[in-house]
């Protein structure tokens, strides 16, 4: 389990605080998603995570990672899909080692929180 965030770039729109980075994914997927800890990052300055529906993460490999917003901005999920056999919906990945695929993947991840009061 070992998700680890890097920023790239950040602003502030007045209302909110945009974040970008990237994600380097390595050691063990656990079932129901890897943990994400945002609160490395001291631009964001705040102890919640990004407002609900306004984190996208992204790759370049072909599985789906989707952002799941924790309690606090030390307790974010990241579930990962994957093509199936048939078609129909993907499966979450299998606990298990990360594949090279998703270790050596581009994933990118872009955040909007809410600016402190």
């Amino acid at each position: 389990m070992a998700l680890t965030f890097t920023l790239v770039d950040t602003w502030d729109d007045g209302k909110r605080i945009h974040v970008s980075g990237t994600i380097a994914a390595s050691g063990n997927y656990a079932s129901g998603g890897d943990t994400l800890d945002l609160s490395q990052s001291p631009v964001v300055a705040s102890s919640q995570p990004p407002i609900q529906g306004t984190a996208w993460m992204d790759g370049l490999a072909g599985y789906d990672y989707v952002f799941v917003p924790g309690a606090a901005i030390n307790s974010n999920k990241v579930k990962i899909f994957q093509q199936g056999a048939s078609a129909g919906a993907f499966p979450e990945l299998a606990a298990g080692a990360y594949p090279a695929a998703i270790a050596s993947d581009s994933i990118t991840f872009y955040g909007i929180f809410k600016k402190l009061q």
